[in-house]
């Protein structure tokens, strides 16, 4: 019964001990809530997009749907954060798990009306901000509930600290009480002796913590088989007698047990890292306590060692995922401006940091048409090439999809900067070889420099960006550094985009008509529609240069519906004059890989009551590498209305005659590239141009679709289109863009002398 008290003894003490400990660390681990930084920082991006929407309302010239988009595209990603988040207390935020995807589906579901929002565009302004300002409240209402939990767990393990010096004390006390009265019991005879000492060492040996007891002088005179093991031992005669500091990884031991010598009182715990023998670091939770004798002199010194490795290692994989890229694990925007802003604020005279953002080029394309498994390879091994192009110390961080961004610290020189941009390009210009593809991608990439353009984090990166816009206008593969000429370039397109606004309301925007010839015939038969804009100050400006502005801002949407609507009415306005004259609209590759290419078609109709039999989509190849399958929705929807679906710019782009075969066009228009060669003879005395058109003309035939050959300037290309018996035509040679009145009053002429005569 002794024995078995003593036994009971031990365990209690040593069992309590562990207990406590652990209750100090789940403690400890709950008062450190990372969820309360990722719902602050949801809040702070709630903020922060409110502030640009606010500003964005207010016409703000340097917040422009990109950077609207951009903050709204921030907001959304800080949500999943919140899912995933796994502390040692998450009650708050499980319980409003629903609530927060409740919340990301409410924020995604205005989405619409952010990409469409104009501003002094109310009733969308009104449903943004009712979202958001919800999103406001319930992101708090955590948030609070986050900060109250973590208030009560700081407050108890405050609390439990205080107690555990004197709770580690009582169990060891209550351990040397068990020691003590099992040597008392192994003097009363061998046997039972033997048995309490194997009793102990079992006891010892099962515990999950090391154990090693010192005498007064520092020297091991009890080991137990977990911490022989953490100092790579095999035997315990090998550390008995030994002082610590013999034991290799071992710091500052010796230390604490002179100090709990010297005052009879136990260290609070710490935690120390320990190398072993095999150069392995693992992190231990150290307590040293005194044990005394009956006579209440100090006997022997105590020291338990708790591996918390692993949970040291979960904390650092938390924080590492909160400042990393999944996918490449490179630093996240949020490292990335935390680091610049340091090396912005430790710049040593005379020194320059270099900021350079970067886009994949073609990124997207490669993602629709081969794959997301694909497009992350293609991400990976460009993450490799940079890595292998930039100095040590250079920081590269993936901001999202394909941007990335490098900071280049310690510069002497702005010509390094360029010279890493320039390296950069060439590298990812090269062939990629990935998964049975042979893939090109290249890079755009903008640069600024401080301090030259800026000293702080905000204004390098909006300078970059500026730079790689520039970059990407000019071709793409390119890499440019900023000038403050570029930004004047920035405010011409945002000039470009206000002054669009107020042309589409002001009737500035109006159309122009190109004919369709038909080579049987000779006459008129069908038209493109050709947007034009009269501005009345700088009188008439190129497509060239708005359309894309406006498919960069959005706006392309609107002007699509007033071009259709405007198409359908002329159509109906000609068919009630007794001419059928059915007219062809080109739409953006961008209005299907969306799906909205259908619907501006039906309203189009609807709103006009055009006869879709008189309305012809024009779309390029591109749209293909957008959304193979959107598009192909979209085409089989437009051709079940009646509207016919051409196929612009054949043979320039990405050409694949699959799409042809599982998808055939009603009308195939051969690009001016080829008809311009036409009427060359080639080495063989039939050019190359000559042998295209043909082929192109065949398999439309084939395919049972119409040709139309653009880009006819002279009589020998019309000639040879006659004999290759291609279908209709149009150019200047024919009939440049008119009014509707002069194309009615061609069309009602005579068949054309040049058209209708025969081949021969």
């Amino acid at each position: 019964m002794a024995l078995a008290a003593a036994a009971l003894l031990f365990v209690l003490s040593v069992g309590g001990a562990l207990q406590r400990g652990w209750e100090q660390l789940r403690l400890e681990a709950g008062s450190q809530r990372v969820s309360i930084w990722f719902t602050t920082q949801a809040l702070v991006e709630v903020h922060r997009f409110r502030t640009a929407l606010l500003r964005y309302d207010r016409g703000d010239p340097q917040m422009d749907p990109e950077a609207l988009s951009l903050r709204y595209e921030i907001l959304l990603s800080r949500l999943p954060l919140l899912e995933g988040a796994e502390e040692a207390v998450t009650r708050s935020l499980q319980d409003n798990v629903d609530v927060v995807l409740g919340l990301q589906a409410s924020l995604e579901q205005i989405e619409p009306d952010i990409l469409a929002l104009q501003p002094g565009d109310t009733a969308r302004l009104t449903r943004v901000e009712a979202a958001v300002e919800e999103a406001d409240r319930l992101l708090t209402q955590i948030n609070l509930a986050l900060h109250h939990e973590r208030r009560q767990a700081v407050e108890q393990a405050r609390a439990s600290s205080r107690t555990l010096s004197w709770f580690f004390l009582a169990s060891l006390a209550g351990l040397l009480l068990s020691l003590v009265v099992l040597i008392l019991l192994t003097l009363r005879g061998a046997r039972r002796a033997a048995e309490a000492e194997h009793t102990l060492r079992v006891l010892m040996d099962a515990l999950p913590v090391g154990l090693a007891a010192y005498d007064t002088a520092g020297r091991v005179v009890l080991m137990n088989r977990l911490a022989l093991r953490l100092l790579g031992l095999e035997r315990e005669a090998e550390a008995i007698g030994r002082r610590s500091s013999d034991f290799a990884g071992i710091n500052d031991s010796e230390a604490e047990i002179a100090r709990v010598v010297a005052t009879g009182q136990s260290t609070p715990p710490r935690e120390t890292v320990h190398t072993g023998e095999d150069g392995q670091e693992r992190t231990l939770l150290i307590s040293t306590g005194p044990v005394f004798g009956p006579d209440g002199r100090l006997s022997r010194i105590v020291r338990v060692g708790l591996d918390v490795t692993d949970q040291r290692q979960a904390d650092r994989r938390i924080r590492h995922l909160a400042e990393h890229d999944t996918l490449t694990d490179l630093p996240n925007r949020l490292l990335f401006g935390s680091r610049l802003k340091t090396l912005l604020g430790r710049a040593e005279p005379g020194r320059m940091v270099a900021v350079h953002c970067l886009d994949l080029d073609h990124f997207k394309e490669v993602n629709d048409s081969l794959g997301h498994p694909v497009g992350d390879q293609l991400l990976l091994a460009a993450t490799a090439r940079m890595r292998a192009a930039m100095r040590e110390g250079d920081m590269l961080a993936r901001l999202g999809g394909d941007e990335f961004a490098v900071i280049q610290p310690g510069l002497a020189a702005t010509a390094e900067a360029e010279a890493l941009a320039r390296r950069l390009t060439e590298v990812l210009g090269r062939p990629y070889r990935l998964q049975g593809y042979t893939l090109r991608s290249g890079a755009s990439i903008g640069t600024a420099v401080a301090p030259q353009h800026g000293m702080t984090a905000e204004a390098l990166l909006s300078r970059a960006d500026i730079a790689l816009y520039r970059a990407k206008a000019e071709g793409r593969g390119r890499a440019v550094l900023f000038r403050m000429e570029h930004e004047a370039g920035l405010r011409e397109r945002r000039r470009i985009e206000a002054e669009l606004l107020v042309a589409m309301e002001a009737g500035q925007l109006y159309l122009a008509y190109q004919p369709k010839f038909s080579l049987a015939s000779g006459r008129v038969k069908g038209c493109e529609a050709l947007l034009r804009w009269q501005h009345p100050e700088r009188g008439l400006i190129s497509p060239g240069v708005f359309v894309p502005v406006a498919e960069e801002t959005g706006l392309i949407h609107p002007i699509t519906r007033l071009v259709l609507e405007l198409a359908c009415r002329q159509a109906m306005a000609w068919r009630a004059e007794g001419l059928e004259m059915p007219v062809a609209v080109n739409l953006s590759a961008g209005h299907f890989g969306a799906e909205q290419g259908v619907r501006l078609v039906e309203e189009a109709l609807a709103s006009t009551g055009c006869d879709p039999a008189l309305l012809e989509v024009e779309v390029t190849e591109g749209v293909f590498l957008r959304s193979t399958e959107a598009a192909s929705r979209s085409f089989r929807a437009l051709r079940a209305m009646g509207v016919r679906v051409a196929l612009d710019d054949f043979g320039t782009g990405y050409s694949s005659l699959s799409y042809l075969q599982h998808l055939p066009f009603d009308v195939i228009k051969v690009d001016r590239a080829f008809i311009a060669g036409l009427d060359e003879p080639g080495s063989t005395g039939i050019g190359p141009g000559r042998r295209i058109v043909d082929a192109i003309v065949r398999l439309a035939h084939g395919l049972g679709a119409e040709v139309v050959a653009e880009g006819v300037e002279k009589p020998g290309q019309l000639a040879v289109l006659r004999e290759l018996g291609c279908d209709h035509v149009q150019g200047f040679l024919l009939g440049r863009p008119m009014p509707a009145e002069a194309l009615a009053e061609l069309a009602q002429r005579a068949p054309d002398a040049k058209l209708a005569c025969s081949a021969a």
